[in-house]
């Protein structure tokens, strides 16, 4: 099937509209991409720093079914820079399945992986992650606090802005500068 699809796309590639010509050539990437999958397995538990960040970018690209498992097998057994990389390359698919993997992760992370698994929660717009969230607004690590801050302003109504707003004059400017980014994220359900 992979091979009719290439012929296809081959095909497509020549069409007489650009625009159809520049989504055939992005689609042959991402189809040769699928193709080298057990290879990017392989990468990601031997390779090199470098070919695992690359590794990272690739599955990005796929933004699929096939790119997203090996984002969330990167997760595992990996350098803290390439599970931290992996975790900020899931924040567009926050689905059922990357929320339930970073949950059970999220125990045994801390510094910008942490950080970036709270990103990624702040932006599923799941509000049931809040409570959880806010348990973040008072970590010792000033990065982990900042990117809670904004979690919690995407994820809280009106009146579930007391916390932040607490945290306005907070000695370190991280922190006094995610409360201002946060409440400019505040929406009302009011006209």
């Amino acid at each position: 099937m992979i091979n009719s699809i290439e012929e296809v796309l081959i095909g497509m590639a020549s069409d007489s509209s650009q625009h159809v010509r520049e989504a055939a050539l992005a689609a042959m990437d991402r189809v040769r991409a699928k193709r080298l999958v057990d290879r990017f397995r392989e990468l990601l538990k031997k390779g090199t720093m470098e070919e695992r960040v690359h590794v990272i970018h690739v599955a990005v690209e796929m933004a699929d079914g096939e790119g997203i498992a090996l984002l969330l097998e990167a997760l595992y057994d990996q350098p803290e820079i390439i599970r931290g990389a992996a975790v900020r390359a899931l924040l567009p698919f926050p689905t059922p399945v990357v929320l339930k993997v970073l949950w059970e992760i999220l125990p045994k992370e801390k510094g910008f992986v942490l950080s970036n698994i709270i990103e990624v929660f702040g932006s599923s717009g799941r509000k049931e992650l809040r409570p959880h969230i806010e348990r973040y607004l008072r970590h010792p690590e000033a990065e982990v606090r900042a990117k809670a801050i904004i979690a919690v302003s995407r994820l809280a109504d009106g009146t579930g802005l007391e916390k932040i707003l607490a945290m306005r004059e907070d000695k370190d400017e991280m922190i006094r500068a995610a409360v201002a980014e946060g409440l400019g994220n505040w929406t009302s359900s009011q006209p």
